[in-house]
Order: C-alpha cells, then structure tokens, then sequence
C-alpha cells in the first residue's frame, strides 16, 4: 500500500511536466526557449536556498554541480533545442527512450538486475507514445534527433547517479533539490546570453506563468521526483515518464480543443498498459 502511494507521488511529476506545454503556450508565448528554462530553475533554487540557508560542504559542492547539470542544466539544454528543431512530438518519442539507459547505467553503477516486464514496458510505452504523437508528413532534423537523443542519456544518467548518491546524512529531500535547481541553473546562465541574446519583456502574464512553472511544474515537481528516486528503483521512476506526453494530449484536447483519432486512443490505452506493466512487483 505504501508503495502504491510513493508510486502515485512520483507520478505526478510527469503529469506536471506534461502541462508545462500548455501553460508555456498560454501564458508565456515569447519565443524564448532557454531564457524560459533558465527561469524555471534558477528563482525558484534560489529561493529554496535563501529559505532553508543550507549549502553543501565538500565533496558535495562538486556533486550537486554534477547532477544539478545532468538533472536540470545540461537536460534543459538538450531538451529544448529538440524541442525547436523537431516537429509535433518526436522529441517525446525519443525523450521516451530514457528508461532503457537508466537500465543500462542502473545495471553498471547500482548492480540491478533488469526484470523482462521492464523491456516490455518499454516496447509499450514507445509504442503507445508514437501513436499518440507521431503525425504524417514530418520531416527529421539530424541534430533535433541528437539533441533528444542526448537528453535522455543526460537524465538517466542523473536519475541513477541521484540514486547512487543519495542525498547525504541529515539533510531534507527539499534541501537536496533546492541544490540541484541552483547549481544546475547556473550553466544557463551564459547559454541564455550566447543562444538568445539579452532578457525579454515580460508582461504581468508572463510573470504569472513563470512562477507557476518555477513553483509548481519545477520545485514540487522535481521534488517528487527525487523523493520517488529515493524510495522507488530509478528504472521504476524513469518507466513513469510516459504520463508526460499523455497529460499533454489530455490538456491539449481539453485546453486547446484539439481533436483526437482512433489511433490516438489506442495509444492512449497502450501508454496506460504499459505504467501498470512498469509497476507490478
């Protein structure tokens, strides 16, 4: 039972990852992808940082630098420029490729043996995912491709090290994210510069949009989701991931109006198969 409720918990974090798409589409429309991601993170680390008042120490400055960038820095990155560069949602399809490198470096680094419901999971879930997004007539960005195909290796390399890790002795799970959010928004800071130029305007909406994706869609949600990292397999956590693009068809139905196929919901069907496949012991 216990288990089921830490399970249900994690999951909410790609659930709030998959309205992000709405929320930066409605109330952010400025066209600024890394700007948007550098904002996401860096306030709402900060904050977390000034409130709690508790650095790391040691060798724990050079860990959280590292999966700061893997979970947060180098990953937005990765993602966004996928996300520019490739059409409809082939960088989620790619992006959903993650939980077979959290096998990999779950298998290297933390000595976990694979379970064959894990493969099929993943068959599943792929699947399920490409059905529901994959549109005809598309054509394939090489260097979209790779940077999608880079951020996945990025965060499941991140999830596993988090795990690996662990958080150290007597400090909290928020604490331990609010380390993460700020190291790993640093190397945003000289990518928005390079890639974007100097800060955009921003109008009262746009404000209000950000503070709930820094809040609600980045703090809680990767507090969750170190939390679930923590008491769950990182191959468990990483097999929840499809929630993501299946709460951003949902919302984009409701939300936007947008309208839904057959095959769409049959991979519907086949995503919500595959977290139950995921899951069982």
């Amino acid at each position: 039972m216990k288990q089921m409720k830490d399970t249900l918990l994690t999951m909410l974090t790609p659930m709030l990852w998959g309205s992000t798409y709405i929320i930066a589409s409605v109330l952010i429309p400025i066209q600024r992808p890394v700007f948007v991601a550098f904002m996401r993170a860096f306030p709402i680390g900060l904050l977390l940082l000034l409130w709690y008042r508790k650095l790391p120490k040691g060798i724990w400055i050079l860990k959280s630098l590292i999966l700061g960038s893997l979970n947060i820095g180098v990953f937005f990155l990765f993602l966004f420029i996928a996300a520019y560069r490739l059409p409809g949602g082939i960088a989620s399809i790619i992006g959903s490729v993650q939980p077979i490198f959290v096998i990999l470096f779950s298998w290297l680094l933390l000595k976990e043996k694979p379970a064959l419901r894990s493969y099929a999971a993943i068959a599943m879930m792929i699947t399920g995912v490409a059905l529901l997004l994959v549109k005809p007539q598309m054509t394939i960005d090489f260097w979209g491709v790779a940077a999608a195909l880079c951020g996945a290796v990025v965060m499941a390399l991140g999830v596993v090290l988090t795990k690996y890790w662990r958080k150290p002795e007597g400090v909290s799970q928020m604490e331990f994210t609010s380390w993460q959010l700020f190291f790993g928004s640093l190397i945003l800071i000289p990518a928005v510069y390079l890639m974007e130029g100097s800060v955009p305007v921003l109008t009262s909406v746009n404000l209000a949009g950000l503070a709930l994706l820094g809040i609600v869609n980045t703090g809680l949600a990767y507090y969750l989701w170190f939390r679930g990292i923590e008491i769950l397999s990182p191959v468990r956590v990483s097999l929840l991931s499809p929630v993501n693009p299946l709460t951003a068809f949902i919302l984009g139905y409701i939300v936007l109006g947008q309208r839904i196929s057959f095959i769409q919901i049959v991979g519907v069907c086949v995503i919500i198969a595959s977290i139950f496949v995921s899951q069982r012991k």
